[in-house]
């Protein structure tokens, strides 16, 4: 019985090692992995409004924001359009700039709808259009 438990415990000490050895292992190549990914633009776009119900003639607080970094250090434009119900969207506002906020009034009953638009300046005259929000709405009753 005794002969029997020696041989068990070298041979669960071995299997701890190796074990041991393959999480460090483990850990090692995760680290490395991300370590070694390649470089990922970070851009984002949103739009917001402060209320998604209005009277007609109320007016839409509407914020919007965005960057990028796929142009490199291109001047960027944010832009709001607009929508009224399955209409055509209207560019509502631009900036130059990352955020804007402002007041947009109710005119119509229905669905009034905004998005955001990144626009890069890569020329005299002539934009770019680097990424578009999704569309939020507002019911205009």
């Amino acid at each position: 019985m005794n002969s029997n438990a020696t041989t068990r415990r070298p041979a669960g000490r071995a299997f701890r090692r190796i074990g041991s050895a393959a999480v460090v292992a483990a850990i090692a190549a995760a680290g490395l992995g991300l370590g070694a990914g390649t470089a990922s633009a970070k851009s984002a776009i949103s739009v917001g409004v402060r209320s998604h119900a209005v009277t007609v003639g109320r007016t839409v607080q509407v914020s919007a924001s965005g960057n990028s970094d796929d142009f490199g250090g291109t001047p960027m434009q944010l832009c709001l359009d607009e929508r009224v119900g399955s209409g055509d969207w209207q560019q509502y506002h631009c900036v130059d700039g990352s955020w804007m906020r402002l007041g947009v009034r109710a005119q119509h009953r229905g669905e009034l709808q905004f998005r955001a638009q990144l626009l890069a300046l890569v020329g005299p005259g002539h934009r770019v259009l680097d990424r578009t929000s999704d569309p939020v709405a507002v019911w205009v009753y």
